[in-house]
């Protein structure tokens, strides 16, 4: 096999990166992977190099932005890794289609080359027949779930706890009836959104829910939700604990391990709820840990006091601030960090804040962010027509600065 055909088949490779059927009898296998694996393991392998060797594309945040480096990697993250479709991906490039394509071309075969190098004339020795079964083993019935869900989770994202649980147990109402459960709900009030995607959490929800009902019959499902500090608790048990059969351990291992698998992706926690002791009622209910949300304002001013103004402000309300002096360095981090929201100075040396806004309007990976002009100057009426989403004269209250934010979310 030449270095062409090579490309060929990488390039066939991340086209199915999250198929694994496709990978299991995929010509790579020979190349990347041990010949001594099971087959399923082979798959698992050949997918986590392919995500590794986008990885080690990633020029640093030091790469200016839009520079070849940079494209490169961004596009293979958000052509392969993320899923999304090629118009998409040149829309956040701000290049033509065809441009985009040629672009792809090329990163694949850098990606080509790179894996040649390094496996093309040395493919991996055997594994031992022992060592291959215990990794296959460990990955298992597990392997699709993590691909799936890894698919779905995404970083920033939001979910309401309380209409996640009740919209899953509106879905499941007709088993609850079938198996005589009743459910008593209590969610604290003015909960707090958690930083979990939320079909993954509806998922997770659904997976500990359907464990307890195919078990239980004649009791009550009992959901609580509550903050605590930066989590939000939601609890989900059978009471009275005796209502559950308990089933093999494995099975009872294998489904936590499963919620487990789905939680860790969002910096979620999962915990079994045991009875009166393990060995007598085994798993009752589960208690998942969720990351209550902090959101990301990024603030642009030249002043470094109305920085750290903001910055006490914003703080003790579960944002997080982001602090920037420059125009340039507004519209990287913009990019990069995906913000809630933006809060503008007007005045600034070098590109002043008219041209900022105009640019984070116009940029397609830019233009959904909210932008609060917050400036000295009396032009809220051309701050707005120009497609700011409020104002904020200075100097600025703490007050007037929260209301603006969260009139972007009722919005």
């Amino acid at each position: 096999m030449d270095v062409s055909e090579f490309a060929t088949q990488v390039a066939d490779a991340f086209e199915h990166l999250y198929d694994l059927v496709h990978l299991r009898g995929h010509p790579l296998l020979a190349s990347l992977t041990s010949n001594g694996d099971p087959v399923k393991q082979r798959a698992r392998q050949l997918h986590r190099i392919l995500l590794d060797v986008v990885a080690e594309l990633d020029p640093g945040p030091q790469a200016p932005t839009l520079s070849p480096e940079w494209r490169r990697h961004r596009l293979m993250v958000w052509r392969y890794v993320d899923g999304q479709n090629t118009q998409t991906v040149a829309d956040r490039l701000v290049v033509s289609l065809r441009h985009c394509y040629r672009l792809q071309s090329a990163a694949l075969d850098d990606v080509a080359r790179i894996l040649w190098e390094r496996y093309g004339a040395n493919p991996p020795e055997p594994t031992a027949p022992a060592e291959a079964a215990r990794e296959a083993a460990e990955v298992g019935r597990l392997e699709m779930l993590r691909l799936e869900a890894a698919r779905m989770a995404q970083a920033d994202c939001y979910a309401r706890v309380a209409d996640v649980a009740q919209g899953v147990v509106a879905l499941l109402d007709e088993m609850l009836r079938a198996r005589r459960l009743s459910v008593r709900a209590e969610l604290e009030a003015d909960l707090p959104e958690v930083s979990v995607d939320q079909p993954l959490l509806r998922q997770m929800l659904l997976g500990a829910l359907g464990y307890l009902i195919e078990r239980a019959e004649d009791a009550t499902v009992h959901l609580r939700v509550e903050a605590r500090g930066a989590m939000a608790k939601l609890s989900v048990r059978v009471e009275p604990p005796e209502a559950m059969a308990a089933p093999e351990a494995r099975e009872a291992k294998e489904r936590v391990s499963a919620l487990s698998e789905m939680a860790a992706l969002t910096n979620a926690q999962v915990s079994p709820i045991f009875g009166a002791t393990r060995e007598d009622s085994g798993v009752v209910g589960f208690e998942l840990g969720l990351p209550i949300a902090e959101r990301t304002v990024l603030v642009v001013d030249d002043n470094e006091d109305v920085l750290e103004l903001f910055r006490s402000y914003l703080s003790p309300h579960r944002y997080r601030v982001v602090t920037v002096r420059s125009a340039r360095q507004a519209l990287d981090l913009a990019r990069e960090v995906q913000p809630y929201a933006i809060t503008l100075d007007l005045m600034m040396p070098g590109q002043d804040g008219w041209d900022v806004l105009q640019t984070l309007l116009s940029q397609p990976d830019t233009r959904h962010i909210p932008v609060i002009v917050c400036t000295v100057l009396r032009q809220k009426e051309l701050a707005l027509s120009l497609g700011a989403a409020a104002f904020l004269a200075k100097p600025t209250t703490e007050a007037a600065l929260l209301a603006a934010l969260e009139s972007l979310e009722e919005r």
